[in-house]
């Protein structure tokens, strides 16, 4: 048997290249006529829409603005929104699992706007489902900025706290609560407001007061399907059809070069 030459089966198999584009093709619509046979998958969707006081803040770089989009979005993604919508879920009667929620979820960021989509056999599911998530983590983000807002206007009474201690312990005196005669109680609110700031900041999850996050869209009953997955899975066809054609011409190339003698 006579060895085979690459660059012999690589001519042979180029030139019947309207071969492989045929196979392809058929690859392709076969995988299409597959995915005709799925079941159809419909996609509920919400969006979070966050704007920031730049009153408030100042110019920021694009990285603190990042910084404060990302901080929202690990809210609606983070554990304790998904177990809060998961036990609604259970407690309205739908049996879902964290696996399965996380199977079927979407979540992505549009600018300075977040979506949260689930999709499912059933619309029902899927809206019940984002209509749950979004109930959830807008009640969370809500209960966040009014932590991060208190937390701002302790921080104000402190700063107040401390001029007042300033003046106080300068020659001269300040005005008469600023007094030296009133330092331990000025002391002991400083303290106090200072504890109250790490309370709050800490229930604040990470944003801050200039933030404000709307839920602008709203989960609806889809009454469209959506195909997802069908452009890869007729990609993937596409190259079955090419490997399949290339194989058969290498067995037929390999045969024509090592004929069987009786």
């Amino acid at each position: 048997m006579k060895n085979i030459n690459f660059l012999d089966l690589l001519k042979s198999v180029t030139s019947r290249w309207l071969w492989l584009v045929m196979a392809m093709i058929a690859g392709g619509l076969l995988a299409w006529g597959v995915t005709s046979f799925l079941d159809p998958l419909y996609e509920a969707n919400a969006v979070f829409t966050v704007t920031i006081d730049y009153t408030q803040t100042g110019a920021l770089t694009d990285i603190e603005e990042d910084q404060a989009m990302r901080g929202v979005g690990d809210i609606i993604f983070s554990d304790e929104v998904v177990s809060a919508a998961l036990t609604a879920l259970n407690s309205a009667g739908m049996d879902l699992s964290r696996e399965e929620f996380f199977e079927d979820a979407i979540f992505d960021r549009e600018e300075f706007r977040w979506a949260i989509r689930y999709r499912d056999a059933d619309p029902v599911v899927a809206r019940q489902v984002v209509t749950a998530w979004q109930e959830q983590a807008d009640a969370i983000l809500q209960d966040s900025l009014e932590h991060a807002r208190m937390a701002a206007s302790f921080q104000e009474v402190l700063t107040g706290l401390e001029l007042c201690l300033q003046r106080g312990t300068q020659a001269g005196g300040g005005a008469a609560e600023c007094t030296l005669q009133n330092l331990d109680g000025i002391l002991a609110a400083i303290s106090d407001t200072s504890a109250l700031i790490t309370g709050e900041l800490a229930q604040s999850r990470g944003l801050f007061s200039a933030l404000a996050v709307s839920l602008s869209d709203k989960a609806d009953l889809p009454a469209q399907p959506v195909r997802y997955q069908t452009g890869m899975l007729v990609l993937s066809g596409m190259l079955t059809g090419l490997l399949a054609a290339i194989f058969l011409l290498a067995v037929r190339f390999s045969r024509e070069q090592n004929p069987k003698h009786e």
